[in-house]
């Protein structure tokens, strides 16, 4: 009988322990836990012509004693993600003009009035000749300020007359686009436009040849 006690007393020792224990591991079991954690990827800035420059011929051909006004222009497309967007400049193989492939001979390069800032008008002295560029922009903010006018002088203003502020092409680099935003799907467009007007019996003289101005145009992103 006194054994059957102390069984009985063992017993019910082991099953209050087993008890207790559950009380405490059982909330353990029945609470949810969180672990956060946080997924990084990382987009570069990118850049690229969706659509490039083409190759320009003057049209008309000029005549090298009676001389004349021709005019060409290309444009290029620029798609950019970059949120402060793009700067575009040109620059020529020759700051001379245009060079002439095989009797040495050259088109001058525009000089604009003061020697740096464009000219609302492209104009050429009698007796000379002149070979220049403007730039025209989708968006018109876009253009240097070299390029805008206020209707009569360039580098001031916001406005983009059409076939205004002719400057010369040289190997000094020379930004004619400042984008500060993002370029949509279709990307943003820059008109490049070159007029050479050869004036009557120029001095020098315009030996007859084909006439070439290598022309580079770089836009990195912001």
């Amino acid at each position: 009988m006194k054994e059957l006690t102390q069984t009985l007393k063992t017993s019910t020792i082991s099953l209050l322990m087993l008890a207790l224990m559950f009380l405490v591991v059982e909330p353990a079991i029945g609470n949810a836990i969180e672990d956060q954690f946080t997924v990084t990827q990382v987009v570069t800035a990118e850049i690229s012509f969706l659509t490039p420059a083409s190759d320009i011929v003057m049209s008309p051909t000029l005549a090298g004693l009676t001389g004349g006004t021709a005019n060409g222009s290309t444009y290029v497309r620029v798609l950019t993600n970059n949120a402060l967007g793009y700067t575009m400049t040109l620059t020529a193989s020759s700051s001379v003009g245009m060079l002439g492939n095989s009797q040495g001979g050259s088109i001058p390069a525009y000089i604009p009035s003061d020697g740096i800032i464009p000219d609302f008008t492209f104009t050429t002295p009698a007796n000379r000749a002149r070979f220049g560029y403007t730039v025209e922009a989708s968006t018109t903010a876009d253009l240097a300020q070299a390029f805008l006018d206020n209707g009569s002088l360039c580098n001031t203003g916001a406005a983009d007359a059409v076939d205004s502020c002719w400057v010369n092409a040289s190997t000094t680099a020379r930004t004619i686009i400042n984008r500060t935003s993002a370029t949509t799907s279709s990307g943003a467009t820059t008109t490049i436009k070159f007029r050479t007007v050869i004036n009557s019996n120029p001095l020098p003289a315009i030996p007859q040849d084909t006439y070439v101005a290598p022309t580079t145009l770089t836009a990195p992103p912001n």
